[in-house]
């Protein structure tokens, strides 16, 4: 089952998206995102809470 997260539904006015089939994949991209991009520090616990089936 393929998972994604938007940005913007972690809050932030940025049309990132990310969408694998690999759930720490797209954990590790999002983090990497919200570092460089937004400064923040994102644990797995919140990527997962904004983590949506797709």
């Amino acid at each position: 089952m393929a998972h994604q997260v938007i940005c913007r539904d972690a809050g932030n006015d940025c049309d990132f998206m990310v969408r694998s089939e690999n759930q720490d994949e797209l954990i590790e991209m999002v983090k990497m995102h919200a570092k460089e991009t937004h400064d923040l520090m994102y644990s797995t616990d919140d990527v997962k809470g904004v983590m949506k089936s797709a």
